[in-house]
């Protein structure tokens, strides 16, 4: 017995035992293969070799060889259940190894670098897709979450560009999940793509925690603080309102405030290590802008003192060169008056000689007498006394254009030598005695004498005039004159004969001309009409009351301005552009540098680096225009850092305004080469002004009314404003009685804006009446219009003088929202009709939007001013391109008329300016009364439409106007079919919406169009 073979022994017992490792790595541990097998018993096959039975106990007969002796040979008795016990160990074992093995190949297969890389890019792939439906859904939030709330998911309901999958998947993650914090979801999505993908490799526990915890407390702090909001979504997710909502209810809004702040510091203590990293950039950089900005302070104070130091030396030098060329001159003067002194003195000299040689004579015998006739008269026959008062009167002449024309120095000698030859020839030649000539010769000689007291130049002028005298008088006696003529007798015929010329001269002309106009009426007809004649004592505002300018030098120094060259020109090279030229152009805010490219470069390589160079540039906004229209040059717009401020006052100071010949000229600002910028409204004819709130809309339209105010007069232009801010055109109120239009016995200034429609419904009557005074007249336009009836060429009782009207609507979006089609349409028939009428639109919205600016008013509105916006959609908007997105605010705009485009710097006018403006002309003699427009009674006064009235809605007003707004399907039937109703009844809730202005009128047998968003829906249900 002590022979006996049991199969259940140690070896077979162990082999059969179970091993972790070969289960899960697929090898044999060695540990168990050192138990199982002798010393002198080579090593098992290692895994990949296949092992059987077989092998096996080959094994065990090398080791074990008795074993094998007593082994059972075929079916003897007694050793049936010795030989089915000694098989059963093996076929246990292989029946285990199999599925072990297919375990193993399966995790190697998941290890596998190819299979972790095709999940990365399948992760990958669904975040895109995620981003893109969460987008997608919240662009069409409306019809999306409507499908999905109602559980429909028929493809034709649902907007989503993901189908309804994508629909499904957004408002999971964004109404139910947790709200915007499931971005952080799909970028943790992302990020584990990229890291299979190795792409991104960040490391795995931080990115978990970070993102899971960010997520969550975005979900929490976002639904505590939109909890109140009337928002379509849930801002925090379902999981962050209903969260904020059961943290109010137990502890109130303060214990969900201390959760928000504590979630909020949990994630910036995650994220401290990055904030400071971000901090000491931003520390860095200021540092470093603080060090450029007093460097360029520094530079340009010592280049602002070396021009001063070099003002003030040419100011010396100047004024040196002054005092120099000062004495010399009077140096020059002093020669002169003595070089005129002697020649007085020496011709005084010479004068008294013939005096004396005269005197000494007692009597002048008869061969004398004819003597000093043939001396004085020329040798030729036929010489008369005629002859000699002929010669007489040329040498008059010559001595008068002599005395009054020439006043040298020189000509004086030359005046006393033909006045001594004039007296000699005027003297009579008959004398009554010698006492005459002793007399003229004492009187002349006392002359002389007493012009020794005086100066040469006083003396001088004082002969000059007693001796025109004394020819006027020789000249106007007798030649031949007896000595009794009394001058009681020359008096009276020089009396007579001024009388008589005065006559001639006044009958000549009267005889000449035709007869003037006796009446008054006739007077008053013959003159052209003078429309300012009724506010005479009109004066238009000083200049003085704008605040100077202050010229703070140029914005842009040489250094910044190489500088900027510089980057521009590396930037460009770096991406492959070679430029052959570069300008550049300093404006009031930004510098045009404009370029030319070297051959073979594309405009639209250039056109797409615009967020580069403003990355190397450090600059707010960069603009690139490619090309400049008509210049073969592409500009790149700059801003600067020390930007200007245009003054109101330097625009309206300027030659360009002051000369401008405008109808209705517009002084905007300056552009970016320092001009004027003027633009005509009459010719315009309509102006649509849009922009962000706070980027300079209302400073515009305070430019705008200004330099229209300091040119026309009130009995030339009109305004109309409406204010729905009621804040922002209240200053002109002052302007009632001289230049604002309005409803009789309505305020002049509209901000009800109930009678808003009533107003523009008058200036279309007003705009009516004038066409129709056009036709009549036979004028195609106002201007020609007012010129015939300033030329009287109109009956004045069928026609009257026509003032420019400018509509001024501050708001338009206000008055889209609350009023719908009633605006659009009388805006849109003026904006066509009523250019030629003198009634042109102002239309200023800081809400660009095609719901406000539809196609229909914008068709007729080819004048666009925009202001800075913050998305490249509202810039298309305004000026159907893009560019208002890349503007820097304060001012800063673009002009377009008839698509060309000009950038501006709009000039800066501030309130007390205004203010001082309208005080100025309110204090002034006005009207009696504002300019009346027509009374507007709106057609079927007291109904409404279909019976619908705003203050009594249906019970389900609310609840349709919500659906229609949100499926964008304004459908009777639908509203039928929705809410079990009878089409009298969903047909009167159609009618109270269009009322409303949420849906538009009927089109037959299509939907009615949807006028308004989810946003302005809740606004009018709240407002009514």
């Amino acid at each position: 017995m002590s022979t006996s073979y049991s199969p259940i022994d140690e070896p077979s017992f162990t082999d059969t035992a179970f091993d972790a490792e070969e289960m899960l790595n697929g090898r044999r541990s060695d540990r168990r293969d050192s138990a199982s097998r002798p010393a002198d018993t080579p090593a098992a096959a290692s895994y990949g070799e296949p092992s059987y039975a077989g092998n096996d106990r080959q094994t065990a007969s090398a080791g074990n060889p008795q074993q094998t002796t007593y082994a059972p040979q075929g079916n003897q008795p007694g050793y049936g259940s010795t030989t089915e016990s000694t098989a059963s160990p093996e076929q246990t074992a292989v029946s285990r190894r199999r599925p072990r093995a297919g375990v193993a190949k399966t995790l190697q297969l998941i290890r596998d670098s190819r299979t972790v890389m095709f999940l990365g890019l399948v992760f990958t792939i669904l975040a895109g897709y995620m981003l893109i439906v969460s987008i997608s859904y919240f662009a069409n939030i409306g019809s999306d979450q409507s499908a999905m709330l109602n559980g429909d998911f028929d493809p034709t309901m649902i907007r989503n560009a993901g189908g309804p999958a994508g629909a499904w998947i957004a408002h999971t993650l964004l109404y139910n999940w947790l709200g915007i914090g499931s971005f952080l979801l799909i970028y943790y999505l992302a990020a584990c793509g990229l890291s299979m993908l190795r792409v991104y490799r960040p490391a795995f526990w931080p990115l978990t925690m970070r993102c899971l915890l960010t997520a969550v407390a975005l979900s929490i702090v976002c639904g505590l603080v939109t909890y109140e909001f009337a928002s379509p979504v849930y801002w925090g997710g379902r999981h962050g309102h209903l969260l904020n909502d059961r943290l109010i209810t137990l502890t109130g809004i303060w214990g969900a405030l201390g959760i928000s702040i504590i979630m909020g510091g949990l994630v910036i203590i995650l994220y401290l290590t990055e904030l400071k990293r971000i901090y000491g950039v931003a520390s860095q950089g200021i540092r470093a802008y603080n060090e450029r900005q007093a460097q360029r302070r520094a530079e340009r104070e010592r280049i602002r003192e070396a021009e001063e130091a070099e003002r003030l030396a040419r100011e010396a030098a100047a004024e040196a060169e002054r005092k120099a060329a000062e004495r010399k001159a009077a140096e020059a003067a002093e020669a002169q008056r003595r070089r005129e002194t002697a020649e007085a003195e020496a011709q005084r000299q010479a004068a008294m000689q013939p005096a004396a040689a005269v005197t000494m004579q007692p009597a002048m015998p008869e061969n004398a007498v004819e003597s000093h006739a043939e001396n004085h008269t020329p040798d030729r026959p036929g010489n008369t006394s005629g002859d000699i008062i002929d010669e007489t009167q040329g040498e008059l002449a010559e001595i008068e254009v002599t005395d009054f024309e020439d006043n040298a120095p020189a000509s004086d000698h030359h005046l006393q030598t033909v006045s001594a030859r004039e007296d000699s020839l005027l003297r009579p030649l008959f004398a009554g005695d010698d006492s005459d000539i002793a007399d003229s010769y004492s009187r002349d000689h006392s002359d002389d004498i007493e012009s020794d007291d005086e100066s040469p130049a006083d003396s001088i002028e004082a002969e000059s005039i007693q001796e025109a005298e004394e020819e006027e008088e020789d000249f106007n006696t007798p030649l031949f004159a007896d000595s009794d003529n009394s001058a009681d007798d020359v008096a009276d015929q020089r009396e007579n004969s001024a009388s008589q010329t005065a006559l001639q001269s006044l009958q000549a002309p009267l005889a000449a001309t035709t007869a003037r106009p006796t009446t008054a009426e006739e007077v008053l007809a013959s003159e052209p009409y003078n429309p300012r004649a009724e506010l005479s004592l009109f004066r238009f505002p000083s200049v003085d009351l704008l605040r100077p300018a202050k010229d703070n030098g140029p914005s842009v120094d040489i250094q910044e301005m190489e500088f900027n060259k510089r980057r521009l020109t590396e930037t460009l090279r770096t991406f492959g552009v070679e430029i052959s030229k570069i300008e550049a152009t300093i404006g009031p805010t930004v510098t045009l540098y404009e370029i030319i490219p070297a051959e073979g470069v594309r405009t639209r390589s250039i056109r797409s680096l615009g967020d580069d160079l403003q990355l190397q540039l450090a600059a707010e906004g960069v603009r690139i225009i490619a090309p400049i229209p008509a210049k073969g040059t592409i500009g790149i717009e700059v801003p600067n850092k020390d930007p200007q401020v245009v003054s109101m006052r330097s625009v309206l100071d300027s030659e360009v305004y002051r000369n401008s010949k405008m109808e209705l000229p517009m002084a905007l600002g300056k552009t970016i080469s320092n001009d004027i910028f003027m633009a005509d409204l009459a010719k315009m004819p309509h102006l649509l002004v849009a922009g962000a709130t706070g980027m300079g809309k209302s400073v515009g339209l305070n430019a705008i009314i200004t330099s229209l105010l300091y040119k026309k007069h009130p009995s030339e232009l009109k305004f109309v404003l409406i204010d729905p801010k009621r804040v922002e055109l209240s200053l002109y109120r002052e302007l009632e009685r001289h230049y604002l239009a309005s409803l009789p016995g309505e305020d002049a200034i509209i901000t009800d804006m109930s009678k808003v429609v009533t107003v523009l419904n008058s200036l279309c009557i007003e705009m009516d009446n004038r066409l129709s005074l056009l036709e009549q007249a036979g004028a195609r336009n106002i201007k020609e219009y007012n010129d015939k009836f300033i030329a009287r060429k109109l009956n004045p009782e069928k026609h009257r003088f026509l003032p420019y009207i400018v509509l001024i609507i501050d708001e338009f979006a206000d008055l889209i929202i609350r009023q719908g089609k009633e605006i659009e349409n009388p805006v849109s028939r003026l904006a066509a009709v009523a250019r030629a009428a003198g009634i042109h639109l102002i239309i200023a919205t800081q809400r660009p939007t095609v719901n406000v600016i539809t196609g229909g008013i914008k068709l007729n509105i080819p004048g666009r001013i925009a202001f800075r916006v913050i998305q490249g959609n509202d810039s298309r908007t305004i000026l159907d391109q893009l560019g208002a997105n890349q503007l820097i605010g304060r001012g800063d705009m673009l002009f377009s008329i008839n698509g060309k485009l000009e950038r501006v710097q709009c000039a800066f006018i501030d309130t007390p300016e205004v203010s001082a403006i309208c005080e100025n002309i309110g204090s002034q003699v006005g009207y009696q009364s504002p300019y009346e427009l027509p009374e507007y009674t709106p057609e079927g006064e007291g109904g409404n439409i279909s019976g619908a009235t705003l203050g009594d809605r249906d019970p389900l007003f609310d609840e349709c106007a919500r659906l229609v707004v949100s499926t964008d399907t304004a459908s009777t039937s639908s509203l039928q079919r929705r809410y079990s109703i009878g089409y009298n009844r969903a047909g009167k809730i159609m009618d109270q919406m269009e009322a409303a202005g949420i849906v538009g009128p009927s089109q037959g047998g299509k939907p009615r169009q949807v006028l308004v968003d989810p946003v302005t829906l809740e606004h009018i249900l709240e407002n009514r």
